[in-house]
């Protein structure tokens, strides 16, 4: 049986925000770029593969 929960827009309106506001404003770009290489689970990509890399806007479609 499934665990999931379902909720309408009304009532997902209604629920109170659990996200810190005031320090999601205040994180500057360098704390967030430390945040990502301190993550486990972001990639260690080499510059070779870095370069293969491309915007998803230059991508083709």
């Amino acid at each position: 049986m499934s665990n999931i929960k379902r909720y309408s827009l009304d009532e997902i309106e209604k629920m109170e925000s659990k996200s810190d506001k005031k320090k999601f404003i205040e994180t500057t770009d360098k704390e967030i770029l430390e945040q990502i290489i301190a993550d486990p689970d972001t990639p260690k990509l080499t510059k070779e593969e870095l370069k293969e890399l491309k915007l998803a806007k230059e991508r083709k479609k």
